[in-house]
């Protein structure tokens, strides 16, 4: 299960005993980018085919930019194309194969 701060725990910087990183106003104001952004990273969460480890999630206004590393072409794919399913308008591939040797 995916857990996310509350307003007030986002203020005093710490949720679940762990410092945050200040969140983006952006969210706060547009929370359709932000339901967005949570099926994002659970559908790829889920993904037997994708490590979410490595993986940044942007959206902004309905386009999702992926960033960070996969292990190959076809872990690329899988995760435009699980962001694609869960509603993303477009998808921005900013991603990086490493293949693991």
């Amino acid at each position: 299960m995916l857990a996310l701060p509350l307003p007030s725990q986002a203020q005093d910087k710490t949720f679940a005993g762990k410092t945050l990183a200040p969140l983006d106003p952006h969210y706060l104001d547009n929370r359709d980018d932000m339901r967005l952004k949570t099926a994002v990273k659970t559908s790829i969460a889920m993904s037997p085919w994708v490590d979410a480890d490595f993986l940044h999630i942007h959206v902004r206004d309905g386009v999702v930019t992926l960033r960070g590393s996969v292990e190959d072409e076809s872990a690329r794919a899988a995760a435009i194309r699980l962001a694609r399913d869960a509603g993303a308008k477009d998808v921005i591939d900013r991603l990086n194969v490493e293949e693991k040797k």
